[in-house]
């Protein structure tokens, strides 16, 4: 995916709320979809004290701002929870775009993270079902266990890259300086 997608949109969009003085909902919607989409929080919760209050009363503002809390909180649950809505069309392929990009980025922190990963608790967390857990799982080649009923994933094992010699480098240090004294 990639970063700039909607990087035309986003620049037509801040362009718009800068020239016009009284702007619909939907600039807004879309101006925060993209914001969450690009993971900029900050701007996204700037903007929502920039948006009059008598606008902050659409739904569907008010459920993006739900979304963005929940990223700002790190609160996958919720944001898997808020993020299942029935979107309009003119934020709906960020919406999309944000789910996918997000539940990769979950699978990603949870596999560098955990040796093991019970099935249940990462249904609950990203809000999956089963064959779409199998689906991400598989593409990320994970391997999968059962412990009696339980199903445990167990994310590929991250090589680590080798240090190069902290002796050595701190010797080149020590020199360096010694150098540098004399």
């Amino acid at each position: 995916m990639q970063s700039n997608k909607y990087n035309d949109l986003l620049d037509r969009l801040e362009n718009e709320e800068l020239e016009q003085v009284e702007l619909g909902a939907e600039v807004y919607q879309q101006l925060l979809a993209i914001y969450l989409y690009q993971n900029k929080l900050a701007n996204a919760k700037l903007l929502w004290m920039r948006i009059p209050d008598k606008l902050k009363e659409d739904k569907e503002l008010l459920h993006l701002n739900q979304l963005n809390v929940a990223l700002q909180n790190n609160n996958f649950a919720e944001f898997f929870q808020k993020i299942r809505y029935d979107w309009s069309e003119c934020v709906k392929p960020a919406m999309e775009d944000l789910l996918v990009k997000q539940r990769e980025d979950l699978l990603t922190l949870a596999g560098n993270a955990y040796v093991s990963i019970y099935q249940n608790n990462l249904l609950k967390m990203a809000q999956m079902t089963e064959d779409e857990l199998k689906n991400a799982a598989s593409a990320l080649d994970w391997t999968r266990e059962l412990n009696g009923d339980d199903v445990i994933w167990l994310p590929k094992a991250k090589e680590t890259p080798p240090t190069g010699g902290n002796d050595d480098q701190l010797l080149k240090l020590t020199e360096f300086v010694t150098f540098l004294e004399n």
